[in-house]
């Protein structure tokens, strides 16, 4: 059961890392008109509609889905806290957030910033990097009931 739980984990973490990478090449290929001339027309037609954005979010849909399994096979204390760390990055860097973040780094207006993407899909990968290093964690030996029993000195 723990190699199952093991390659799971694993495989779940690698599922993040790559959504991760994924979001960042589609946000780097829609900002890519922004690059070098920030007030170029191709520019201003990219932020008033980034065609990255719905698959971001589907990416980000996912993610949770892939955190919140790796922690329902998580089996120690830690791995479980490393789960949770990952899941609580994930659900954080939300849209809303990463928008607002992006507003505070270029500024600008209503229009979505240049750059937006990338922290939600660094998140993925971060997320996934937690999950296996909590899958790579040696487990600690189970004690049984009888261990536990011949532990305890007798008078």
């Amino acid at each position: 059961m723990r190699v199952f739980r093991r390659s799971a984990a694993m495989g779940i973490a690698l599922g993040l890392i790559g959504l991760g990478i994924l979001g960042l090449g589609l946000t780097w290929v829609t900002w890519q008109a922004c690059v070098g001339d920030p007030i170029s027309e191709l520019c201003y037609a990219t932020m008033g509609r980034p065609a990255h954005l719905v698959p971001l979010q589907i990416i980000w849909l996912i993610g949770i889905g892939l955190a919140t399994g790796a922690f329902a096979v998580a089996r120690s204390i830690v791995e479980r806290v490393l789960c949770v760390c990952a899941l609580a990055l994930v659900i954080g860097m939300n849209h809303l957030t990463e928008y607002a973040l992006w507003l505070v780094i270029v500024g600008g207006h209503w229009d979505v910033p240049p750059g937006t993407g990338y922290t939600q899909a660094g998140a993925l990968v971060v997320a996934g990097i937690l999950i296996a290093i909590g899958a790579l964690l040696p487990s600690r030996p189970e004690r049984r009931a009888d261990d536990r029993r011949e532990a305890l000195p007798t008078a």
